[in-house]
């Protein structure tokens, strides 16, 4: 009991799936050399006590747009734009802000004339010395998809389109980032984990039967998430966010409830497929960067993150698997299981108190 309340302490500060990203779009015409910069900054390691006006411990849209000049100060010190050694200033920019998902996002716009893509250099280091993993997504419109992380904060931009073979690769490594990076996936991947391991324990090839099992499982999870996330990507169908990401967390709830009352058959392909296309609208942030001009393009972004997907998920598959397996050997292995799964029904129900914003009308 001491071990659960001590669990739900250092889980009250866990986010679902924490976007560690800015997005940047340029678009520009080669006929006029007019630019257009329209950036994405996530407000979350903006948001302190300076901007908590009435500290009352929640930032508000109306405190976020009282405070938009110092926070426009911010991110044209942290990213800079330099055509030909001058610098662009975003100082005049259009700054308005929006919700995706359950982060803020404060959007930058700005139009520049006279400025031909292949003198502009890109110089970022926003948010590095706070978050280590975060990274900037760059789509410069019609031809090129880009990753800027700690290790690479230099672009120098190009007007020569991006081939497919490097848009495929792009997106795998974004792919398998998502799936490493993004807890609440995880931890559903960890319950659809313990039906399987339970099911083969004690069998002839338990570990192989159950790994070539849980892979049929992940696949139909994949093949599920890639059909809403092509209709969210192709803007067909786009539902409310805060929908989705409850739902998202209301699915790794019913997984782990499922598991512990021991109803291991029920986790089969059928309730799998229904919660991956829930998990595919919460992908689609990432393949906006992408843009849907170029179908071809859009289509081989979107397979490069599924296949960047599956193999992160077969790769925490074989992390897990073996570990799993030993644990259910020990002679309390029913109890530890019974603590890893309610500990995940904890944590699912306050994800989705977080994302419809009771949480902390509760605490």
């Amino acid at each position: 009991m001491r071990f659960l309340v001590l669990f739900f302490i250092l889980t009250y500060s866990l986010y679902a799936h924490q976007l560690r990203e800015n997005y940047l779009r340029v678009d520009y015409n080669t006929t006029t050399d007019n630019l257009l910069i329209d950036l994405e900054v996530e407000t979350r390691l903006l948001e302190n006590s300076t901007i908590d006006d009435n500290k009352n411990g929640i930032i508000s849209f109306k405190e976020l747009r009282h405070h938009q000049q110092s926070l426009l100060n911010y991110v044209n010190e942290h990213i800079n734009f330099l055509y030909y050694k001058t610098k662009l200033d975003l100082k005049g920019a259009k700054v308005t802000f929006h919700r995706y998902q359950d982060q803020t996002y404060m959007q930058v716009k700005k139009s520049f004339k006279g400025v031909k893509i292949d003198g502009l250099q890109l110089y970022y280091h926003m948010f590095f010395e706070m978050e280590k993993t975060h990274r900037l997504l760059i789509h410069l419109v019609h031809n090129r998809d880009v990753i800027v992380d700690q290790e690479h904060q230099k672009y120098f931009f190009v007007s020569t389109e991006m081939t497919q073979l490097e848009r495929f690769k792009t997106f795998v490594k974004e792919g398998i980032y998502h799936i490493l990076d993004g807890t609440d996936h995880l931890l559903f991947v960890l319950m659809l984990l313990i039906p399987s391991v339970v099911k083969y324990a004690g069998t002839t090839n338990a570990l192989r039967n159950s790994f070539l099992s849980l892979i049929k499982i992940v696949t139909t999870f994949s093949i599920a998430h890639s059909l809403t996330l092509f209709i969210a990507g192709m803007g067909w169908y786009v539902p409310n966010s805060t929908f989705i990401e409850s739902g998202i967390a209301f699915s790794i709830f019913v997984v782990a409830l499922l598991n512990y009352l021991k109803k291991y058959g029920h986790v089969n392909y059928l309730i799998v497929f229904f919660f991956g296309l829930v998990h595919g609208f919460g992908f689609a942030n990432v393949l906006e960067i992408a843009g849907v001009s170029n179908l071809f393009s859009f289509v081989v972004a979107l397979f490069g993150f599924n296949i960047g997907v599956e193999i992160g998920q077969i790769s925490v598959i074989f992390c897990l698997l073996p570990l799993l397996f030993l644990l259910i050997k020990l002679s309390y292995s029913d109890y530890i299981l019974k603590v890893i799964t309610l500990g995940t029904m904890i944590i699912s129900v306050i994800w989705f108190l977080q994302r419809i914003g009771q949480l902390s009308k509760i605490l």
